[in-house]
């Protein structure tokens, strides 16, 4: 029967295909352990290969696989870690056969199973890299708090930036660079097949900003797959050009119920030490007293008697600083039957950050009438409660059903620090050198006494049905919605004490709601053309809707003792509401020779909400090639390497532009008419465009993955190059057309281009004892190509400027110095500064290495340590540059500075960025 012919009759046969009589079916059943210690292997994936037949082996490493044809198979058993095995058997109808797999560890395992677009394919398929985590053996050995943790350092080319260091302050993540001037360079993540959100959001508080990404329990995890690249997210389309993250939940295991109980404990230190306050004094000076810096030094203006220096948050009785806690418990049971199992698991999770209300400022607090809350008392806290229940069923002899369900309810409160007058650091920093003058901006009673908080409720539901309505085919759908509402929180309590109208009482809230839909439809045909040429064909449809509204308000002038908007004297409020439309269809045909030669072909084509309405659909394809050659005959042999395959993928993807970016948007007015009358009108707001497009990513990728010295080592490389066309710009605007000042267009071209390798080794294997060491490492090299005809580059400091990386660092370079006089003190007119800023680094690491060992002793006690470290970019230290320009510095104080430090505040307090 030809392919098209099978393919037709799939389709004709969908609706009416029923199982076959049970007497002509057959079982097998058997049970998968670890060859090295004889332990059951929970988990295992054991299938029937060229079919869809397949199970997980229950706690006991026991599995069954019912309703089989008869006749011989080939039965394939995997698991995350260990070498596949493979063996034959027959069967015969309604007898059982029994298959027992002995499993060895091995450092590639490429015929391990990773989840894609199209379904479950083993990994030696694939032409992409794909990074893996194994979540739960992480868990196992490593302290993890939440999702971006697990992250951290596990998969090369991917870097976890945090945002701050308090507790419950989220991560940013960059795969393989950035690619966008203007939208998000976040990746999708799919839970369980669902898309969900992973934005960053905070309400005022200088950078302390929480992600979503962290409402997922790391202890539900089993597994994280991280596709880099437009080459690999192809079929996952429109937005898919940064990566994608795809995580699967912990499932059920058939066999008796098991319960699982945990429970952490810590105490949280603060063990920064922290920049003093400089101040040079002459006793014999009314005008330079406390104020007789180097400068003035030089020019004879006062002398030195003794230099005065302090920091505040050293200080025991007056620091804010103080130990804080973190506990969690958790409960988790599973179990179930071959039938249906369960996973069902609720963790409670308290952390306070460790900064308190000091005594002093309790006591400013108390005579001012102002109440000290939880949240003043400790200001930086986080409680979770997650609960999730998933449900695995085999409804009918052909079809399974999946079901998950996970919940969250957050409370986080923090408070303003960073880049924000009403942060404890920054007032720490700019105060003074001694404890008279300890605080610059404000005292804690002000800083702590005003309230930060998010409250979140979230709800992530789905459910995915396969069905094999043919032994040669497999039709998928999945369905499901993340839904969230969250509210943000920032209030002044009346007469706190800070400058301006906030101390009449001021309250902000911002109280949002977002529902992001998912379905996926699909359908595979896989079976042989002839004995050594196999097909795998796949069809399927996405759809997505993201529905993000919300209003925003605030008051002020609210009555003492009150804390609602509604008790302010003047009110203020504005809503918003925007949604995002994607339908996408896919084709993919896979061609396989021997088991060992891959090709791959797809495209995808998509539609969006957010596309001009003259832009028609967007068109993605890609290709990919995979050849394990040490299995061709003809290969020679390399010593110390057992494996060896090379691969290679071509392919596009895209990010959408902003919701309404492309929509001419009218804004209200208040108008006088002829009568001398007010009135309400309207007038252009953006002028929108509408050929605007998404921005089109292009990656190549090519490589090769090694086996060595008998599956104890393994070593994976990958070379890409990625670039990114139409990428958004903003363009100025004619005034006369009476609009915006500006529009969107696709004019910037964007590059990545860098390198991968990941070396994982088992050093040491004997009894009782093992060492296993993990070596990866990236360079990543991001180049802005063009910002379009005409276009001047943008920003100051962090700059947009073609023919360097995006966001790079710019300055006015210090050219050099003389201290003419030799007084070992730098004047300004000693220090020759550039007129012209010039490029400094780029603004975001370009090279990573991450180390990881694990000493494993009795089986039980396990010594894990990471080290990861990223290199080759510049961070300006802001701190340091503003406390010189409050002159509080010791470069502009002590004398005992070296020359070269005092140029750099010397060239602060002159205004230049350095």
């Amino acid at each position: 029967m030809t392919l098209l012919r099978k393919t037709v009759v799939a389709l004709a046969l969908l609706a009416l295909a029923a199982p076959a009589n049970a007497q002509d079916r057959a079982t097998v059943t058997g049970v998968v352990t670890d060859a090295g210690t004889m332990g059951p292997l929970a988990g295992a994936q054991v299938q029937i290969e060229g079919t869809n037949f397949g199970q997980l082996a229950n706690a006991e490493g026991r599995f069954v696989i019912a309703n089989i044809p008869p006749g011989t198979h080939t039965l394939r058993a995997v698991y995350i870690g260990f070498g596949p095995v493979a063996h034959e058997f027959t069967v015969a109808a309604g007898e059982t056969a029994e298959v027992n797999f002995e499993l060895s560890t091995s450092a590639l395992a490429l015929d391990g199973i990773v989840v894609t677009a199209t379904g479950q394919q083993r990994k030696r398929e694939l032409g992409n890299a794909v990074g893996d985590i194994d979540a739960a053996g992480i868990r196992e050995v490593a302290p993890i708090n939440n999702l971006s943790d697990l992250l951290q350092g596990r998969s090369a080319g991917v870097q976890i930036l945090n945002s701050a260091g308090t507790s419950g302050v989220g991560s940013r993540i960059r795969i393989r660079g950035s690619s966008s001037i203007s939208l998000s360079n976040e990746p999708l993540v799919y839970v369980d097949g669902i898309r969900v959100d992973n934005r960053m959001s905070g309400l005022g508080a200088g950078g302390q900003e929480s992600s979503r990404l962290d409402d997922f329990n790391p202890e539900d995890i089993e597994s994280i797959e991280i596709v880099k690249g437009p080459s690999a997210a192809t079929l996952y389309g429109t937005e898919a050009a940064n990566g994608v993250i795809r995580i699967t939940t912990r499932r059920g295991l058939p066999g008796a119920t098991r319960w699982n109980v945990w429970t952490e404990g810590g105490i949280i230190e603060e063990p920064n030490t922290y920049p003093l306050n400089f101040a040079g004094l002459d006793a014999g000076s009314e005008r330079y007293g406390r104020s007789c810096r180097l400068n003035e030094v030089a020019q004879g203006l006062c002398n030195q008697t003794s230099i005065e220096s302090y920091q505040v948050l050293h200080d025991p009785d007056l620091t804010p600083i103080d130990d804080g806690n973190r506990t969690q418990y958790g409960l988790s049971v599973t179990g179930g039957s071959e039938r249906i199992n369960y996973y069902i698991a609720g963790e409670l999770e308290t952390e306070v950050g460790p900064y308190s209300l000091p005594d002093p400022d309790r006591e400013d607090l108390e005579a001012r009438g102002v109440p000290i809350t939880s949240e003043v008392e400790r200001p930086n806290q986080l409680r979770r409660k997650n609960l999730r229940v998933n449900l695995n069923s085999q409804v009918a002899d052909r079809v399974t059903l999946a079901l998950q369900m996970s919940y969250l309810d957050s409370h986080f409160a923090y408070m303003g620090n960073d880049n924000n007058s009403f942060g404890f650091l920054p007032s720490a920093f700019f105060g003074g050198s001694n404890p008279d003058r300890a605080w610059g901006f404000q005292r804690p009673a002000q800083l702590f006494g005003r309230t930060f908080y998010q409250d979140t409720n979230r709800m992530t539901a789905g459910g995915t049905v396969t069905w094999d309505p043919m032994e040669w085919l497999e039709v998928r759908g999945t369905a499901g919605v993340d839904y969230y509402n969250r509210g943000d929180v920032s209030f002044f309590a009346r007469d706190i004490g800070v400058p301006g109208d906030s101390n009449r009482g001021r309250k902000d809230t911002d109280y949002i709601n977002q529902w992001q839909y998912t379905f996926d439809a699909s359908s595979t045909a896989s079976f042989d053309l002839t004995e050594s040429i196999t097909s795998r064909s796949t069809v399927g449809v996405q759809y997505f809707e993201n529905q993000f509204k919300g209003t925003t308000a605030w008051g002020i002038d609210i009555v003492n003792g009150g804390s609602s908007i509604g008790l302010a004297a003047e009110t203020f409020s504005s809503e918003f509401h925007t949604f995002e439309k994607t339908a996408g269809l896919f084709i993919d045909q896979q061609f396989g020779l021997n088991d060992r030669l891959f090709v791959t072909g797809a495209i995808r084509a998509d539609d969006n909400s957010a596309f001009g309405q003259d832009f028609d659909l967007i068109y993605y394809p890609k290709a990919g090639l995979s050849w394990i050659a040490s299995e061709e005959e003809f290969f020679p042999e390399i010593p110390f390497v057992d494996q060896l395959r090379f691969r290679g993928a071509w392919g596009k993807s895209g990010l959408q532009p902003g919701s309404d970016d492309a929509i001419r948007t009218l804004a209200a007015t208040a108008i006088t008419t002829p009568a001398d009358e007010t009135g309400s009108g309207v007038s252009i707001g953006s002028i929108g465009n509408s050929l605007l497009e998404p921005e089109r990513s292009s990656e190549i990728e090519v490589g090769f993955d090694a086996e060595i010295a008998g599956g104890r080592a393994g070593l994976e490389f990958t070379y890409y190059d990625k670039r990114t066309d139409g990428a958004l710009i903003t363009v100025p605007l004619a005034p006369s057309l009476g609009a915006s000042a500006s529009r969107w267009v696709n004019i910037g071209e964007v590059q990545n281009k860098g390198y991968e390798a990941t070396l994982t080794a088992g050093l040491v294997e004997v009894t009782d004892f093992s060492w296993d060491i993990t070596l990866s490492g990236s360079i990543n090299q991001n180049e802005l190509l063009s910002l379009g005809e005409g276009t001047e580059p943008i920003g100051s400091q962090t700059r947009f400027v073609p023919g360097f990386p995006l966001g790079g660092q710019w300055d006015r370079p210090i050219l050099g110095w003389n201290d003419g006089d030799g007084n070992s003190i730098l004047t300004p007119d000693e220090l020759m500064i550039g007129d012209t800023i010039e490029y400094i680094g780029p603004g975001q690491p370009e090279n990573q290495l991450t180390i990881i060992s694990n000493f494993r002793i009795l089986e039980s006690v396990n010594v894990y340590g990471m080290l990861d470290y990223r290199g080759n970019y510049v961070a300006y230290n802001n701190t340091e540059r503003f406390r010189c320009r409050f002159r509080l510095c010791q470069a502009l104080i002590d004398p005992a500075t070296p020359i070269d430090e005092q140029a750099r505040a010397v060239a602060s307090s002159r205004s230049c960025w350095r």
